[in-house]
Order: structure tokens, then sequence, then C-alpha cells
């Protein structure tokens, strides 16, 4: 990286400055995950099938983006 600081600096006949990008203006409310059709908010668990059989899977944030952590309890019986 210094290289690349180096380089601009000759480029631009001075020291070069670093920016950071903003990003534009987010609302978690507008974060939710989706299963069979429908919207659910954060923190919201339902049954989801899987390859061991249906488990309780709850919505949540991971890495920036919203999805469902599947556990490993199954789902409760009906």
């Amino acid at each position: 990286m210094p290289s690349v600081l180096v380089f601009l600096a000759l480029m631009t006949g001075g020291p070069a400055s670093v920016q950071n990008a903003q990003a534009p203006g987010h609302d978690p409310l507008d974060c939710y995950c989706r299963a069979e059709g429908r919207f659910y908010a954060e923190g919201e668990t339902i049954c989801l099938k899987t390859a061991e059989g249906p488990r309780l899977a709850q919505c949540d944030m991971a890495i920036n983006v919203m999805s469902w952590i599947i556990t490993p309890k199954a789902c409760p019986e009906a």
C-alpha cells in the first residue's frame, strides 16, 4: 500500500491524501429475512427445513447481511 501512496504523490505533485468513502444513509428497519414468501424482522425465529430435518432458525445480521442462523434445535412438535 505505501508504494501506491508514493505513486499517487508523484502523479499529483504532492503528498497523497486518503479519503474514506461514506456509505449512504442506512435504516436498520429496512433489514429483514425472507422465508416461504413472508418477511421476518431481526430476532424472529421460525422452523425451516434443512438437510438434517426441520430446525429452528433465527433472523439475524451476519457480515452486514440479514440471514437465517440455523440452530441445532429441532422444531417443536405441533
